[in-house]
């Protein structure tokens, strides 16, 4: 099994946890970097040798500074200009780019999904990376290792 069809599987596995402003435990609720942050400790994942609990950031407002969100982003991930499953987005909310989501497969013919941890529906959740998704992102980032 590959990196990224783990971290798929574990998110998906997050799938209907409530939504919480900055929260980091799946009882608890999880933000959208919550959400990328636990999966990437479940999978083991590491950041130039640090958990990614070692490298969260949990001193953002309702309204992340949009500029720092990306930054980090950059020093940690790379990015990429086509969207493949394990790979984490960017997303304009609010014509702001401060909305993360991780990308999936999806059981439709060429398609590929979305998992995020989205305030509208209060919880996380998994639908299609359509057009309205595609045009809201900003950035593509992959893990260094893949």
């Amino acid at each position: 099994m590959t990196l990224a069809t783990m971290m798929v599987a574990e998110a998906r596995r997050l799938r209907g946890v409530r939504f919480r402003h900055q929260g980091r435990h799946h009882e608890y609720g999880l933000d959208c970097l919550g959400l990328l942050v636990v999966v990437g400790s479940r999978c083991g994942i590491t950041l130039a040798g640090q958990s990614p609990h070692m490298i969260d950031r949990r001193d953002y407002s309702s309204r992340p500074d949009t500029v720092m969100l990306r930054e980090q982003l950059g020093r940690w991930l790379r990015p990429v200009t086509q969207p493949q499953p394990g790979d984490v987005l960017l997303l304009d909310i609010l014509g702001e780019p401060q909305h993360l989501a991780l990308v999936s497969d999806y059981p439709h013919p060429a398609a590929l999904g979305m998992i995020h941890a989205y305030a509208p529906a209060r919880q996380v959740v998994e639908h299609r990376y359509d057009t309205a998704w595609q045009a809201a992102t900003r950035c593509i980032f992959r893990l260094p290792q893949d």
